[in-house]
């Protein structure tokens, strides 16, 4: 690409196997991602990985709206996701990265059936402990009382821009919370831009999502703006032009 900027943006949920054949994910469907890298080709070439397999038929070949100004990769589970920002990040040069995909935060680590469970007494909160037997197969048998899932905690790929990837362009995060004041929400969002290195961070509450008038923050160094989440996508293309001067 000659002019412009080459903006890289992720979108949609990573998907976690517990079997050959079911997996975990959350609610989210990228689609917010989706907007902001259509936002984004007003300043250049836009690299979209996605999960939601609507994004993927939109731009595919043959894709009712493909445009050449925006290239679109795959991804399903977060091994799929790791390995293609690596790869992507270390052999092209980016101006901005915008993090919105819904990244899982653990994988899962073995299918157990609970044989037994009994409360530990005078524990506060309540604590258990259980007695479990080791079912994991292609595919668990559905004829299990009750079972458990074991996960374990996936590493933080914002946190690989800058200290693995040697992303040096402006980046952007994006943060959840549920149950905290709005607040509460912007210190610990500030807080969690400091330790990923991000320039921005986008933090909202689920409430704030799920509420009568959806919203969200824009935060930086320099303060915190609150825009409705239907102004986002271009809140944050024109917050990358001024930020880089066109």
């Amino acid at each position: 690409m000659e002019q412009g900027f080459h903006i890289l943006v992720t979108a949609g949920p990573t998907r976690t196997p517990i079997d050959d054949v079911r997996y975990w994910a959350n609610i989210f469907t990228g689609n917010t991602g989706l907007q902001i890298a259509l936002a984004m080709r007003d300043l250049g070439h836009v690299t979209l990985l996605t999960s939601n397999p609507d994004h993927l038929a939109r731009f595919g070949p043959g894709g009712v709206d493909y445009d050449a100004r925006l290239a679109v990769i795959p991804f399903v589970t977060f091994g799929d996701l790791d390995l293609a920002l690596a790869k992507i990040v270390c052999s092209q040069s980016f101006t901005a990265v915008f993090m919105t995909a819904a990244v899982s935060d653990y994988q899962s680590a073995g299918a157990y059936c609970i044989e037994n469970s009994r409360p530990i007494p005078g524990s506060n909160p309540p604590r258990f402990e259980w007695i479990v037997r080791d079912i994991q197969k292609s595919k668990i048998a559905s004829d299990h009382a009750g079972i458990a899932f074991a996960g374990t905690r996936t590493p933080k790929l914002i946190d690989k821009f800058r200290r693995e990837w040697n992303f040096r362009g402006l980046l952007c995060k994006f943060k959840l919370e549920a149950g905290i004041s709005e607040e509460e929400l912007k210190a610990k969002a500030q807080a969690s831009r400091i330790h990923s290195q991000a320039d921005v961070i986008v933090a909202n509450t689920l409430e704030m999502v799920h509420g009568a008038h959806p919203a969200a923050y824009i935060i930086d160094a320099a303060g915190c703006l609150r825009v409705t989440r239907e102004t986002l996508p271009e809140q944050l293309r024109d917050y990358l032009s001024r930020t880089l001067g066109r």
